[in-house]
């Protein structure tokens, strides 16, 4: 079944990854974070995309060892 792509505002997106949705503007004038789009003026995030970036940046256990090992 095809179902329609669910648009999230700034604020409700900002909710689902758990930062502020002050931190989302940040992350959108620097070119980094999630996709979004401009619907007109309105900022949306696609949910599906939103968690497969949130997938992609997830920070193992190994990873951190990893970091705290290159700053000894």
């Amino acid at each position: 079944m095809n179902t329609a792509p669910r648009y999230l505002s700034t604020e409700r997106a900002a909710e689902l990854l758990g930062v502020a949705p002050a931190t989302l503007l940040k992350w959108r004038t620097r070119r980094k974070g999630p996709p979004f789009l401009r619907l007109g003026r309105r900022v949306v995030y696609n949910e599906n995309a939103l968690r497969a970036w949130a997938d992609a940046h997830a920070v193992t256990p190994s990873m951190i060892g990893a970091a705290h090992a290159r700053r000894l």
